[in-house]
């Protein structure tokens, strides 16, 4: 673009030397238009441009927030732009502790106080509370975001249980899941929740708990809801959890700290635990542990089985290099001792 200017501009300069008076009607002086009343864009595609500009807002790792500075600034350009990008802004919440004097958690509650509680529940469909939201607050916001798909918090599940039960859910995470004592009382989701966190508590008769969520195929568990670290075990548990979820095809330990990561794998070598399904995930530095629970990314799922399919694919080579015919010969020598 820029040569065609060039170019342009050259043969222009050269037309006007030669016939200046012609070029000053070709050239006249530029005229700055005023555009009035209505947008000429249609606005199906003045939607999608703004749309566009809210995906690609560079995001801050830092803050754990799902929209940048750009897309929060959109809304006040009129109207129908407000239209189109709140939902984008309400759609992820997550609800942390602010520890440089913010206050995320009085600003949503006043933010659902001042509209329309059909609004959250249409809008709000992933929520994640960090540990330090105390309970009454998430329970004020669960009683609003009625369409939610994915709830992840620090508490144990009967606290929130009438609450949780009319949400649409296929994704939670609790501090502790203890099945309802009458079958009767099963929330509508529990035939189709596909995955499911336990930050502190391990179900104490899993076959009972996991029976109870047919669909589950995701798990996530915490570093401290394992056994005692001194007495072993924690491979009997993690065990005994495969095997009470028929259809689980990914078990994800994490961990907060490289100490918990190191001792884990010791804890489970000495047990002898070891599944294909099974993977150890150690918090990146500007992650909460749990936070990822609500973000697009990274999804800790996502990342167990990118690993797992990467630590299967290295076993599936090491096999195929054992069943070379060159290397069950007598004398045959190895393909290590062939590199330079």
């Amino acid at each position: 673009m820029k040569r065609i200017k060039e170019k342009v501009h050259k043969t222009f300069r050269r037309f006007s030397q030669v016939q200046p008076s012609l070029a000053a009607v070709v050239a006249p002086p530029m005229v700055r238009e005023v555009i009035a009343g209505d947008p000429f864009l249609p606005p199906e595609l003045e939607r999608e441009i703004f749309e566009l500009v809210a995906a690609n807002d560079p995001l801050d790792i830092w803050t754990h927030q799902h929209v940048g500075v750009t897309v929060l600034a959109l809304p006040q350009v009129c109207r129908r732009v407000q239209s189109w990008i709140e939902p984008i802004i309400y759609e992820r919440i997550s609800l942390l502790h602010s520890f440089n004097g913010g206050e995320p958690v009085p600003k949503f509650l006043a933010t659902i106080n001042a509209r329309p509680a059909s609004f959250f529940a249409a809008h709000v469909k992933y929520l994640y509370f960090d540990r330090y939201i105390p309970l009454p607050a998430i329970q004020q916001v669960l009683s609003v975001c009625t369409g939610a798909v994915s709830v992840g918090c620090h508490h144990p599940y009967l606290t929130l249980a009438p609450l949780l039960a009319p949400l649409p859910l296929h994704r939670l995470c609790v501090s502790e899941f203890v099945v309802p004592s009458k079958s009767a009382d099963l929330p509508p989701w529990a035939a189709s929740l596909t995955q499911l966190g336990l930050t502190n508590v391990l179900p104490p008769d899993p076959m009972a708990a996991f029976a109870t969520l047919p669909s589950l195929t995701h798990l996530a568990v915490g570093y401290d809801a394992l056994p005692n670290p001194d007495n072993p075990g924690a491979g009997a548990a993690l065990l005994h959890l495969l095997r009470a979820a028929p259809r689980l095809c990914c078990l994800v330990l994490l961990t907060e700290s490289k100490t918990d990561y190191k001792w884990a794998h010791q804890r489970l070598r000495e047990d002898g635990f070891a599944d294909a399904r099974f993977y150890v995930h150690l918090r990146p530095i500007p992650d909460g542990t749990w936070d990822a629970w609500s973000r697009r990314v990274p999804d800790v799922f996502v990342e167990a089985e990118e690993a797992m399919e990467r630590r299967r694919a290295v076993a599936a080579a090491k096999a195929g290099m054992e069943s070379l015919p060159w290397r069950n010969k007598p004398g045959s020598t190895s393909a290590s001792h062939l590199q330079p």
